[in-house]
C-alpha cells in the first residue's frame, strides 16, 4: 500500500477509500499521482519525484507522463478508474494542469559547489528586480506568467489501451485528444509557430505586459495599467 498523501491543505488522507470519498480537484489528482507513484512494491521508487529532483537539479527538461503508469495506479483507487480516459480526451489541458501541479511540490534545487546560475536564472531574476523597482506607487508590475518561469515541458507517453489509428481515420473530433496513428511522411512543410504568451510594451512608458493565450485567438489589452500611463490623459 502507498503512503498516506498530505494535501496542501494539511489534509491527510490515510488511505485510497478515504481519497475517493473525496471530491478531489483535477490538480489534486495529479499531484496525489506524482508524489505517490511507485515503480513496484518491491523497489519502491518514486518514479516521478525523482524526475522533479532532475528537473530541479537541471538535469532534465521533460516531465514524460507515461499513461500506462497512469492507468496502473488508478486502478487501485476506487473512483479514478476513468481518469485515464479524461486525460487522453482533453491531453492539452491536462498538460498544463500536470505542469502545474508540478509546480506546486517542485523540490529544491540543490546546489553543488560547481553550480552556477544560467542566463535563464539571470533573466528571470532580473524581471524579479524590474518587477519591485517598477510603479511602487500604485503597485503594479509586470508578473511573469508561470508558463515562462518553467524550465520543463509535460509530454504523454500513450498507454496500452489506446490503438494505433490511420492518418485518415483521425477527424475534426479528435482535436485536443491524444492519438497515436502511424503513416508514411512524403512531405515538409513550414510550421507555424503557436503563441502561448505574448509580450506587449507600451510605448508611451516602456511598461511590460504579459498576457497568456489560451486557445487560437486573443484579444490584447488597448489600455496600459501601469502607474504612469494611469495618471495621464490619453490612453496608454
Amino acid at each position: 500500500m502507498l503512503p498516506d498523501y498530505k494535501s496542501d491543505k494539511g489534509e491527510t488522507l490515510g488511505n485510497f477509500k478515504s481519497v475517493a470519498r473525496l471530491t478531489v480537484p483535477e490538480s489534486e489528482r495529479c499531484i496525489f499521482f506524482l508524489k505517490t507513484y511507485s515503480c513496484g512494491a518491491e523497489s519502491g521508487r518514486r518514479k516521478y519525484e525523482d524526475m522533479l529532483v532532475d528537473i530541479s537539479n537541471r538535469k532534465r527538461e521533460s516531465l514524460e507522463i507515461d499513461l500506462a503508469d497512469l492507468e496502473e495506479f488508478c486502478l487501485t483507487i476506487e473512483g479514478y478508474e476513468n481518469f485515464p480516459e479524461i486525460v487522453q480526451s482533453n491531453a492539452r489541458r491536462y498538460a498544463s494542469i500536470f505542469a502545474e501541479a508540478a509546480d506546486d511540490i517542485m523540490p529544491r534545487r540543490i546546489f553543488g559547489i560547481s553550480d552556477e546560475d544560467d542566463s535563464f536564472d539571470v533573466l528571470m531574476r532580473q524581471r524579479d528586480q524590474i518587477g519591485v523597482e517598477i510603479n511602487e506607487n500604485i503597485n503594479v508590475s509586470p508578473e511573469l506568467p508561470d508558463v515562462l518561469r518553467r524550465r520543463f515541458r509535460v509530454y504523454f507517453k500513450p498507454g496500452t489501451k489506446i490503438a494505433v489509428r490511420t492518418v485518415r481515420s483521425i477527424r475534426a473530433a479528435d482535436i485536443g485528444h491524444l492519438v497515436t496513428f502511424t503513416g508514411v511522411c512524403t512531405r515538409v512543410g513550414d510550421v507555424k509557430p503557436l503563441l502561448e504568451v505574448a509580450c506587449l510594451t507600451c510605448d508611451c512608458c516602456g511598461f511590460e505586459i504579459y498576457q497568456e493565450v489560451i486557445g487560437d485567438n486573443f484579444n490584447p489589452i488597448n489600455r496600459c495599467p501601469s502607474g504612469a500611463c494611469s495618471l495621464r490623459a490619453p490612453t496608454g
